[in-house]
């Protein structure tokens, strides 16, 4: 997948209609859709010295769906990131943090590694 914003909807749409063709329930797609889209999101506009495409590849295991990410930037691992605390207020709330909360929350596992110049994220998603 590309690295510009607009190459995430993209690649929501067609993933939207393959999982529908595989019988994926609705609930399921969506859940995997917040979760890729706040990833991606992350991977394409915050990693730093990134170069070359996403890759992307989902895969059906019993009752699960898992997701490897793998991209060419420097190291970073978002499952080291304190959980964000929820602000008391709108107005007291700050920037970062809760998308990989909800990341975490949405997910069975998430996980990291850096190999090769790669950074590699799984995440596995109940059916």
């Amino acid at each position: 997948m590309g690295r510009e914003r607009g190459a995430i909807g993209r690649f929501a749409d067609a993933l939207e209609q393959d999982l529908i063709a595989a019988g994926i329930a609705e609930s399921v797609r969506q859940t995997l859709a917040t979760v890729l889209d706040e990833l991606l999101a992350n991977v394409i506009m915050h990693a730093q010295s990134a170069r070359g495409p996403v890759h992307v590849h989902l895969r059906r295991r019993k009752d699960e769906l898992i997701v490897r990410l793998r991209y060419c930037a420097a190291a970073f691992d978002p499952t080291a990131i304190a959980a964000a605390q929820m602000p008391a207020s709108l107005a007291a709330a700050t920037p970062g943090g809760v998308g990989i909360a909800m990341v975490r929350a949405m997910t069975r596992e998430f996980v990291y590694a850096f190999r090769r110049g790669e950074n590699h994220l799984r995440v596995r998603v109940a059916l």
